[in-house]
């Protein structure tokens, strides 16, 4: 078992009874290792016909952070945990003529605090079926996202792919790579293939179940990998984000040791958040570095981007002075920081940077200032949060006529840069040349 959700049966319909484990080492491991083994509970509810939205969750059960004996679930050891529904529309009391379509479950501890769930943090959905054909991928193993989407695949130029589809009934069935027929079978309910990959880019599997003159398939794309370019960093690059004198074309430069390929995701022209052979980053020759120049970029525009590390992991630029945060960054009113550029939702997941050729600069109105006598300093040390209602920097600018009158002539200003979360003290640094957009936008 290698999925995060294991069902029996493999294609549950109305009036199943069904038996639904979870592994908790996968997905976002909420209850990876969770102990006592005894205090995990679901939240279960279903999605109909009926539901306005894929969190519209009907006919719920169970009270969130409650322990009743009927939500519990039995542990079967190695972080799996284990939950049987008898009879779905009886055991959720859907009323008859409402059509379920999906069971939504969530595996938690009895406080509520600990949740297992998709990596992407989303709820788990189980198909519920009717007796018409239906097929699905079981290899590789997929994650129980609203739409079914697959685990991470990493794969390169000469590698194969294992391929399992099954069907709920007796059916003609085929399986495609990039629209071209690899393998079919007559009258089965399973069909395996393992092709190899032969070209770099994007790629598409696809399976069809045919039973009499109605065909069901199920689909997903995932990457292929050229070979990694070796190629020392050009002359006078540094490490991040290196603009180029014309506005139009930046360098990026990646301290990345050990990993075997590197691309970048974001807003870049042809790249739309997904891997692809045009923005694979090239390796130094001592393994350490990655870089890739980019070019055809509108002066003055801010692109957000990712670095996509070995073809799963996610990371911003470090040396970012700006990023999107899908966490904290809604909490930020208009007011605090005007036009905001909003999070890609629904394109990424993580942190996000943003590079900006011919960025605005800062005029500065006096140029002759002179620093007061460091011998004579009185400081006023302050947390922009604290210090001031509207928490930014340009209703503290107004503010500094107040200091004066106390008498201080200069200002210590507590930690703000990017930090995990807007309302703390800064001490939780996570990217350090970032000015933290929960005090406004660094220039005024």
């Amino acid at each position: 078992m290698g999925t995060i959700v294991n069902l029996d049966p493999n294609f549950p319909k109305d009036n199943d009874n069904i038996v639904i484990t979870v592994d908790a080492a996968k997905g976002n491991l909420g209850l990876n290792n969770y102990s006592p083994t005894s205090d995990v509970y679901v939240h279960t509810g279903v999605i109909t016909n009926l539901s306005t939205s894929q969190t519209d969750w009907r006919y719920s059960k169970f009270t969130w952070a409650t322990t009743p004996a009927l939500a519990q679930a039995t542990y079967l050891g190695s972080n799996k945990w284990q939950y049987t529904i008898t009879n779905i529309r009886s055991f959720y009391a859907v009323p008859a003529g409402e059509t379920i379509q999906k069971i939504v479950i969530l595996f938690r501890n009895g406080a509520g605090t600990s949740v297992q769930r998709n990596a992407d943090a989303s709820d788990m959905y189980i198909p519920i079926y009717d007796n018409t054909i239906a097929t699905r991928f079981i290899v590789p193993f997929f994650q129980p996202t609203f739409t079914r989407i697959p685990e991470p695949i990493t794969k390169q130029v000469g590698d194969n792919i294992a391929l399992t589809a099954i069907a709920n009934n007796s059916s003609v069935m085929k399986l495609f790579l990039n629209g071209t027929e690899i393998q079919s079978a007559n009258g089965v309910t399973t069909i395996s293939a393992n092709p190899t990959l032969t070209t770099a880019g994007n790629q598409t599997i696809r399976v069809d179940a045919t039973e009499g003159v109605t065909t069901r398939s199920e689909s997903f794309q995932f990457f292929t990998a050229a070979a990694t370019t070796v190629l020392s960093l050009p002359a006078g690059v540094k490490d991040g984000i290196n603009y180029d004198p014309n506005n139009t074309s930046v360098t990026l430069v990646l301290y990345a040791p050990g990993k075997n390929r590197v691309s970048v995701i974001g807003e870049f022209p042809g790249s739309n958040w997904a891997e692809q052979n045009a923005y694979n980053m090239n390796k130094t020759p001592d393994g350490n570095y990655w870089w890739l120049r980019i070019n055809g970029l509108t002066s003055g525009t801010e692109y957000a981007f990712q670095y996509l590390v070995d073809g799963t992991l996610k990371v911003g630029e470090p040396y970012a002075e700006k990023i999107l945060d899908p966490s904290n960054d809604g909490f930020i009113t208009a007011a605090t920081y005007p036009s905001l550029k909003p999070y890609p939702t629904g394109l990424t997941s993580g942190i996000v940077s943003i590079l900006q050729t011919n960025a605005p600069g800062y005029n500065w109105a006096i140029n002759s200032f002179s620093r007061p006598d460091k011998k004579n300093l009185v400081i006023y040390e302050l947390l922009l949060r604290d210090f001031l209602t509207a928490h930014d920097w340009k209703t503290l600018k107004d503010t500094l006529s107040y200091f004066k009158t106390l008498g201080v002539n200069a200002v210590q200003l507590m930690p703000f840069n990017e930090f995990e979360g807007n309302e703390s003290w800064g001490y939780n640094p996570d990217y350090f040349l970032a000015p933290d957009k929960y005090y406004g936008p660094k220039i005024h």
